[in-house]
C-alpha cells in the first residue's frame, strides 16, 4: 500500500524510486494499465512527428525521468537531443544508457513504437545508437526557475517534448502557468511543443511512494496553453488509469506552436 504521506516536488530527490519506475519500463505490457497508458503516449508522439510539420535541428526534452521513450520518434526528425530533469538519480540512468552501460533495457519500448511505426524490431538496435548519437547533454533542469538550467544557459530549441512533468510539479493553476510559460521560454518563435499529461487527480504512485499531481480540467489546461503563447495544433484524449494506482480522470496529448502572446 502506497504512503498516506504525498511527495511533491522537493522530495523527488530522495523519494523518487527510479530503479522500480526503470524496471517496469524494460517491459511494460505485462501491466495492461501501463501498457495503454504507453500505447496512448507513443502513438501520440508517432502521429506529432510523423505529421512532417514538428521537425528542427535541435529538441530538448523536460522531465525526461529515467527512461528515454519520449524521444524514440523524435529522434528522426531532429540532430541534436538534449535530456533534463530535476532528479541526479533519472540524470544517472540517462546518462548510463547513453554510454551503454545501464543493465536494464528499453528494447520492449522500442518495439512497441516500432510495431506503431510499422517497422521491424530488427531496426531497434541501429534506432538506439542514433539517439545516443544525438544526445548532446544530460542537464539537471527546474522548472520553477525561469531559467531551467541555472545557473547554464541553453539556447532556445527547435522542439520541445514533456510527458507528466508540469502536474507533477505545480501545486496550483497560477503556478503551473509560470512553470508552462517557463517551459515556453526555452523554445524559439515557431517551434513546437508536444506534450503529455493528466487531466484531473491527485496522485500517481511509484513503488510504495504515493507523489501529488495537479488535476486540471481540459478547458483549464488549454486555456492555460493559449495564455503563454501556445497555439494548440492537435489534442488528444486517453483513458482514466486504475484507483489503486493513481486517481487520475485521464491523459491528454496536445501539440503546440510557440506564437506570439494574445494570437
Amino acid at each position: 500500500m502506497a504512503d498516506e504521506a504525498m511527495a511533491l516536488c522537493d522530495d523527488y530527490a530522495k523519494d523518487f524510486d527510479a530503479e522500480y519506475y526503470i524496471q517496469l519500463f524494460e517491459d511494460p505490457e505485462p501491466n495492461p494499465i501501463l501498457a495503454n497508458l504507453m500505447s496512448f503516449i507513443l502513438t501520440n508522439y508517432h502521429k506529432a512527428f510523423n505529421s512532417g510539420t514538428v521537425k528542427g535541428k535541435t529538441l530538448l526534452d523536460i522531465g525526461t525521468g529515467p527512461t528515454i521513450y519520449s524521444v524514440i520518434s523524435a529522434a528522426q526528425h531532429c540532430d541534436n537531443i538534449f535530456l533534463s530533469d530535476f532528479c541526479q538519480s533519472n540524470n544517472d540512468i540517462l546518462k548510463q544508457w547513453r554510454d551503454g552501460s545501464l543493465e536494464f533495457s528499453f528494447d520492449k519500448i522500442f518495439e512497441m513504437v516500432f510495431k506503431i511505426e510499422g517497422k521491424s524490431k530488427t531496426d531497434v538496435p541501429e534506432r538506439a545508437a542514433s539517439i545516443r548519437d544525438k544526445i548532446c547533454g544530460i542537464l539537471h533542469c527546474d522548472i520553477r526557475d525561469e531559467n531551467p538550467f541555472s545557473p547554464n544557459i541553453l539556447p532556445q530549441v527547435d522542439i520541445i517534448t514533456s510527458s507528466f512533468c508540469l502536474e507533477a510539479v505545480a501545486t496550483d493553476l497560477a503556478s503551473y502557468e509560470r512553470y508552462a510559460r517557463n517551459m515556453v521560454g526555452m523554445l524559439k518563435p515557431g517551434g513546437h511543443l508536444v506534450i503529455c499529461g493528466c487531466l484531473g487527480g491527485t496522485f500517481y504512485t511509484v513503488g510504495e511512494k504515493k507523489f501529488g499531481t495537479l488535476g486540471m480540467s481540459r478547458d483549464e489546461l488549454k486555456s492555460t496553453w493559449k495564455k503563454v503563447g501556445i497555439q494548440i495544433v492537435s489534442w488528444d484524449e486517453g483513458f482514466r488509469l486504475k484507483e489503486d494506482y493513481s486517481d487520475v480522470e485521464g491523459s491528454y496529448s496536445m501539440v503546440g506552436k510557440k506564437v506570439p502572446v494574445g494570437l
